[in-house]
């Protein structure tokens, strides 16, 4: 499965702590805007979810903090999706410095699908399932 760029962005005076590096908070922010980003490439976008009235919930997610990043770093996530099954998937986030290539942290995600009215997990579709585990390098 190849790794989609997902992400690519700057780390902000404001996303800070005390000890001058990004803040927890912002690594999972980052994450989840790349994570978006990933599930629409697979076909998981905004309109494909209110047409068919599904959700996604993400169930589970593991963070690793490798390296420590800083004000004006430039970060890049690289997402892939390593496991889809029948109601859940599984996406991996690698979180690189920009300027030095160095792995800063990663995310583990699991997610499922749910309809909207019953409120219930669903089968992930066919076309989104083929989508996840057989996604490509965007070309822009």
């Amino acid at each position: 499965m190849n790794r989609i760029l997902s992400y690519k962005g700057a780390v902000l005076t404001h996303e800070c702590d005390s000890n001058g590096h990004m803040n927890v908070m912002y690594y999972i922010n980052k994450f989840e805007i790349a994570g978006r980003t990933y599930l629409s490439h697979c076909g998981l976008s905004r309109e494909y979810l209110a047409q068919n009235k599904i959700g996604v919930a993400v169930v589970e997610q593991h963070v690793l903090y490798k390296k420590e990043v800083f004000e004006d770093d430039i970060l890049i996530i690289r997402s892939q999706t390593q496991e889809c099954e029948k109601k859940i998937a599984t996406v991996y986030h690698e979180m690189f410095n920009g300027e030095t290539d160095t792995l800063s942290a990663t995310m583990k995600v699991k997610f499922i699908l749910f309809d909207l009215e019953t409120r219930k997990s669903i089968i992930v579709p066919p076309d989104l399932a083929y989508n996840l585990q057989n996604s490509a390098e965007d070309p822009s």
